[in-house]
Parts: structure tokens; C-alpha cells; sequence
């Protein structure tokens, strides 16, 4: 079944599935307009052939009755090479194959016998012979009549495979800026959308739209955008001034206490809770920490690898580390912030993913995904885990599991700072089941192909080599600078 879960996953886009739609709807109309105009066609059609036919038998019977029997063979030679038209008589053992009856074929040998009579015969084939057959009498004897069958399919040329080959280029390009004019607009609505999701500020979307529902649409969305960033800028500005506001007076009931002279089973105890307090201050500030810069190349193992030495759990005998990182994974994504994720993964696996003696075995493998487009770093450890229906609202702030609201303190802002870092550089976090037991954090980034990340290079290039000339300039200077002061310096000394 994981083909059908791809097959749903790839979905075709709404441009697309619109000009198929409209392309599908042309057809459609076309195929009905030449069903009509057959139809309509049909009879008008069927009276040209069958009347076409009556006449010939009726002028051909005449001919030969009114004609002399001496000029009667000369009259059926010139009508057998000028006009195409043979007699010969019927025999009762002829092999016959008769006129279709479908379509209109079958009116073309109604309206014949209403005009030659009930008794009469059309056929395609007499004796393998094909053509028009009619039977006709004269004086009692019965007689074929064979004419060609060009008539029942007329050529019609190729100027109609030309217009049908204008009509469908114009029809295509009429679909394709139908379907243009359509989804523009909801294209630019959905990067604006995708923008917002990855916590970027995306340019206001155009408020002079052609149609009034679009208008609106953009005027709305600006709109919500600009109150969205007023209320995240209040946020941040309240959750930065209570955390550093706080951090002065934890410092000082820190200090009090360690000079205080209490029991060291009370100060300990003490210094463990502001130093609790001092963590979800830190967290307060990291979360409400914005950033402009943009993204830059950077190489995915070597920053888990950095980060896991910053955390400093090397040290720490009740953790057991086990990595396997690929070491050609480049990502766009600002560094900083990437490290401070996967520190906070490492934090919230110390806090919640400890074993039931009490020890942290944490697996970190970082690998590239099947179809080669996407880096997946997997975080497991073999805790207790999180049941399915809490893991969505972990990920918001604020917001902890039932497990681990026991025995355990925090600010629930840990999988909300990964979060929002790793969105913010056009990632995904999704949390799961580790094997045998146990939570696991999948944090995927858009993998650098080799183009971009020849480009990636080129830049990365070019900015060191700028440094290198601002700093070559820089030192100029300076050693230009120096004898000039140094021949100042002198003046003032004779003086």
C-alpha cells in the first residue's frame, strides 16, 4: 500500500488539474458539436444519395424503354463508360449482401423503396461485385443497376484537418491563460501562506487585483499578517521583559542562599529550584529571540556533532550516546539556531526520555531519504514515549505530556523552539514511536542538490574573498595611516 500513500502524496497542482479540466470540457464540447452536426446532417444527407439513386434508375429505366431495341446495346456501352452505370439482368441464385441497416444507410434504402416500390432491392455486394445496386423492371423482367459507391463516402479534403488543428491550438491556449488568470492569484496566496508557516514576514500581496474577490481576499490577508506580527512582537516584548527582569533577582536569591549558612540538604534543594527557574527564563528569551538573518549552507552532521559537544553529555556517565551521521548532508539553515535545536532535543530527552534505571540511551542518526531530496536527522531514546494524541499538543508552547507533568518541571517551550527554528529554514518536525520503546524526532530539512550546493559554494566564495579584501584594504590603511602620525608625532617633538 505505500504506492498508493505516494500517489496521494504527489498530488497534481491546481493548474494543472484546472487545464485538464478545461481541456477535458473543449473536448467534450467538440465531440458534441460533431455528434450534432451529424445528426443534423444525417437526413439532408440521406435525401441527396437516395434521391441520387432514384433519379439514375428512373432516367436509366426510361432511356431504355423509350430508346430503339437497335440502339439499345450503344446506349448501354455509353452509359457503362461515360456514366459508370451497368445493367444486367437478375438471376434467383445472384449472392446479395444488402444495405446496412445503422445509421444513415438505412434511411438512404427507406426513401429509395418509398420511391421505387416495396419489392425493391439495394445492395452493396452482388456476386463480390461492390457498388450501388438497385433492382428495376421492365415489362415483368427484373434488372440490376450498378452505379459506383463514391457517393456513400465523399472525400472531404484536408482543409477540415487544418481547422481542426487551429481550433484545438486555440482552444489549449485559451485554456492555458484561463487557468492562468485562475490560480495566479492562489499561488501567490499560498507562498504567502507557506511564508507565514515558516515564521517569515512575506511581502503584502497586491491589493489592485483585477477582480473584486481576490481584492478582498489580499486586503484581508495583509491585514491578519499585520496583526499577527503586532501580536507576536508583544509577545515577544512581554516574554523578553518578564525574563530579564527575573534573571536579576534569581541572581540574587542564588547568592543569599550559597552565603546564607543553611543545611546542605535545604540549600541544595534551593539552588536546584532557581536553577530550574533560571532554565525556563533562558527558555522564555530563546523562544521570544528573533532573527533576520538569512539562511546559509550548512554541513549537518558537523553541526550535530558540534551541538552534542555543547551540550557537554559526553561527560555525563548516566547518558550513553550513540551516533551515525552521514557527513555529506548540507542544509540551508542559520547555525545558531540549528545548534540550539538539537541541544534543546538533547535537553528534553534528559528531562523526559530517561530509561526506568535512569539512564539516557539516545540514537542520533542522520541519513538521506530514498528519494534523495530530503535530510532526516532521527532523535530516539528509550523512555516511556508519548502517546499519539498528546504528540500534536506538545509542539505547542506552553504545552507538556501527561507523563511529563510529574516528578518533572519545565516551561513546555523545548519542541516549540525546535519547531519553530527548523520551520523557519523550511523543515519539519514530527514526532513517533522509537523501537522497541520510546520517542522519536524526525527533523527534516530540504537537501541540497548539486547545483545549489555548487552555487551555495560559489557564494560562500565570494564572501570570503570580499572579507579578505575589506581586511587587505583595512590593513592599507592603517599602514598608510602610520608614517603620517609618525611625522606628526615628530613636529610636535622639535616644537
Amino acid at each position: 500500500m505505500s504506492w498508493i500513500t505516494q500517489l496521494k502524496s504527489h498530488r497534481p497542482s491546481l493548474f494543472w488539474r484546472t487545464f485538464l479540466l478545461l481541456c477535458c470540457l473543449v473536448f467534450i464540447s467538440v465531440m458534441g458539436w460533431l455528434q450534432s452536426f451529424r445528426v443534423l446532417t444525417e437526413m439532408p444527407y440521406a435525401q441527396g444519395i437516395s434521391q441520387h439513386i432514384i433519379s439514375t434508375v428512373n432516367i436509366t429505366k426510361y432511356a431504355l424503354v423509350s430508346a430503339d431495341p437497335i440502339y439499345r446495346m450503344d446506349l448501354l456501352r455509353t452509359l457503362a463508360a461515360r456514366e459508370g452505370v451497368l445493367i444486367s439482368p437478375r438471376d434467383p441464385t445472384d449472392k446479395i449482401q444488402k444495405f446496412p441497416n445503422d445509421g444513415y444507410n438505412g434511411l438512404i434504402e427507406t426513401l429509395v423503396k418509398q420511391a421505387l416500390g416495396p419489392d425493391t432491392i439495394v445492395a452493396t455486394h452482388v456476386n463480390g461485385n461492390h457498388g450501388i445496386w438497385v433492382t428495376f423492371d421492365i415489362d415483368g423482367d427484373v434488372y440490376w443497376m450498378q452505379t459506383p459507391d463514391d457517393a456513400l463516402d465523399p472525400p472531404y479534403g484536408t482543409s477540415w484537418l487544418y481547422w481542426a488543428i487551429a481550433a484545438c491550438l486555440i482552444s489549449l491556449c485559451g485554456a492555458t491563460m484561463l487557468a492562468k488568470h485562475v490560480i495566479t492569484p492562489l499561488t501567490a496566496l499560498s507562498n504567502f501562506a507557506r511564508s507565514m508557516s515558516r515564521g517569515v514576514t512575506p511581502a503584502p500581496l497586491p491589493e489592485n487585483a483585477s477582480t473584486s474577490e481576490i481584492q478582498s481576499v489580499n486586503v484581508n490577508f495583509n491585514r491578519m499578517v499585520q496583526d499577527l506580527a503586532r501580536m507576536e512582537a508583544d509577545r515577544e516584548l512581554l516574554l523578553a521583559g518578564v525574563s530579564h527582569d527575573l534573571r536579576t533577582p534569581i541572581t540574587r536569591l542564588r547568592l543569599e542562599v550559597e552565603l546564607a549558612g543553611l543545611p546542605d540538604d535545604t540549600r541544595v534543594a534551593m539552588v536546584s529550584d532557581l536553577e530550574q527557574m533560571e532554565n525556563i527564563v533562558n527558555q522564555f528569551i530563546a523562544y521570544a529571540r528573533r532573527t533576520n538573518e538569512e539562511p546559509v549552507m550548512v554541513n549537518f552532521g558537523e553541526a550535530v556533532t558540534t551541538a552534542l559537544h555543547d551540550a557537554r553529555i559526553g561527560s555525563d556517565p548516566s547518558v550513553e550516546v550513540t551516533t551515525e551521521l552521514a557527513s555529506d548532508i548540507f542544509v540551508m539553515a542559520l547555525p545558531l539556531e540549528l545548534s540550539r535545536a538539537i541541544q534543546n532535543l538533547v535537553v528534553n530527552a534528559q528531562r523526559y526520555g530517561r530509561s526506568e534505571d535512569g539512564v539516557l540511551r539516545l540514537s542520533m542518526k542522520l541519513s538521506a531519504s530514498k528519494d534523495g531530496k530530503t535530510a532526516v536527522l532521527a532523535v530516539a531514546d528509550a523512555g516511556k514515549g508519548l502517546p499519539e494524541n498528546q504528540r500534536a499538543r506538545v509542539m505547542r508552547p506552553f504545552e507538556r505530556g501527561e507523563s511529563a507533568r510529574s516528578g518533572v518541571t519545565g516551561s513546555g517551550l523545548g519542541l516549540s523552539i525546535v519547531d519553530r527554528i527548523v520551520r523557519r529554514s523550511g523543515g519539519t518536525v514530527t514526532l513517533g514511536d522509537a523501537e522497541p520503546h520510546g520517542l522519536l524526532v524526525l527533523v527534516q530539512f530540504p537537501l541540497l542538490q548539486p547545483a545549489e550546493l555548487k552555487k551555495a559554494l560559489k557564494e560562500q566564495d565570494k564572501a570570503a574573498e570580499k572579507i579578505e579584501d575589506s581586511e587587505e584594504k583595512k590593513k592599507e590603511a592603517e599602514a598608510a595611516a602610520k608614517p603620517a602620525v609618525t611625522e606628526e608625532t615628530a613636529d610636535q617633538t622639535k616644537v
